[in-house]
């Protein structure tokens, strides 16, 4: 066996050994795999539009909340801002206190499937905490995130 033919299978292990140390003891490197793939592959027009369809629905579902989910608000008005949202509401005791909760999943699409979060799965949650009856006693929480990202 020659030195060039054993160089061309050392190199390629040790390179791919050492790919596989830094994906799992960098966190960083993670990132910058991510932005090579972005590079190599620009993010489709319908992905950028979904996730601007999806930001948009936070951030309306956030402005609504402010507005309908004050605090005072009973258990009717808490229920009708749900189901106008059209996400399910549960009302459960959390922690030692009463919570009104819903979420609503966002399927994703296959042309946006990607390296760090698969088919762009998503999620919006909303919780505003009340008291025993169901009145509002504090602002809601809006929270919307990726479910299927490393």
């Amino acid at each position: 066996m020659t030195l060039k033919w054993k160089l061309k299978i050392t190199i390629p292990i040790v390179l791919f050994t050492l790919g596989i140390v830094c994906w799992s003891a960098v966190p960083s490197f993670r990132f910058w795999i991510g932005e090579a793939y972005y590079y190599v592959r620009p993010v489709p027009r319908v992905c950028k539009n979904r996730t601007a369809q999806f930001n948009a629905r936070v951030e309306r579902i956030r402005q609504d909340a402010k507005s309908f989910l004050k605090i005072g608000a009973k258990k009717n008005d808490v229920a009708r801002f749900f189901a106008s949202e059209n996400i399910p509401v549960s009302f459960n005791q959390v922690a030692g206190h009463d919570v009104a909760s819903g979420e609503v999943y966002v399927a994703g699409i296959p042309e946006c499937a990607n390296v760090a979060c698969g088919d762009d799965s998503a999620l919006i949650g909303v919780r505003v905490d009340v008291d025993e009856n169901g009145t509002v006693i504090s602002d809601p929480v809006i929270v919307s995130m990726y479910t299927n990202c490393l």
